[in-house]
């Protein structure tokens, strides 16, 4: 029974730990090609709109092995990889589909988010300022893909693709991530919500450089923090 419960320790490392590594390696792969997109994007940008509006600041940072930065006048776009290696949840779509039918692995992917937060947002080290998930991208022992997003970037690649992910698809997709950040403005909320506020919160609001702001909720107002406050 020992022997046989160990003969199944080493099976299941085979079928599941090195399939992980695998697919952690493919993960590391991309994200190396998607921060030479990323960099090549904001390079075309800096060079056909300087000239016009040298106001306009548009740089790119690679932040360090998981992270880069692509800023673009108030907008930054992070782009992040995650270590670990995901399965889908029970009933998703993708294991109705024959390529996953034919073979379990091929659902289990690597991660790569891209995130929407506001340029101010990290200039200013504003913690509690709210991002937005604009799209992930999911990589699988193949490096085929499927993306999971906001607008196009939630129907265009929502299979597995045909072929293995390129630098020309993913410029595809931070273009599009890019327009979808540019497309949503921070709306003020209305002046009853926010008019009033106890001398702690604002305290608290300048110790934490300004008001806590993000695209969604263009800035909390007093029953927002008062339940966060509770929690």
């Amino acid at each position: 029974m020992e022997d046989t419960n160990y003969q199944l320790i080493l099976s299941k490392l085979e079928s599941k730990a090195s399939l992980k590594q695998e697919i952690y390696r493919n993960t590391v792969d991309v994200f190396a090609v998607a921060k030479k997109a990323l960099s090549k994007i904001a390079s075309r940008l800096h060079q056909d709109y300087h000239a016009k509006d040298p106001s306009v600041e548009v740089a790119y940072r690679d932040a360090h092995q998981f992270e880069a930065e692509l800023k673009f006048s108030g907008d930054m776009l992070l782009l992040s990889m995650h270590s670990n290696v995901f399965n889908f949840e029970q009933g998703h779509r993708v294991f109705s589909s024959s390529y996953v039918k034919a073979d379990p692995s091929l659902s289990y992917c690597g991660v790569i988010y891209i995130h929407n937060f506001l340029a101010d947002s990290i200039k200013y080290n504003r913690l509690a300022d709210e991002g937005t998930l604009i799209a992930r991208i999911l990589v699988n022992k193949e490096k085929r893909f499927i993306v999971e997003g906001e607008g196009q970037l939630g129907f265009l690649y929502e299979s597995f693709s045909d072929g293995e992910i390129t630098e020309e698809i993913l410029t595809r997709i931070f273009e599009l991530a890019i327009l979808n950040c540019m497309d949503t403005d921070l709306q003020l909320p209305p002046y009853a919500a926010i008019k009033d506020i106890t001398l702690h919160q604002k305290q608290t609001i300048l110790a934490a450089s300004g008001y806590p702001t993000g695209k969604r909720l263009g800035y909390q107002f007093k029953a927002e923090m008062q339940q966060n406050n509770n929690l």
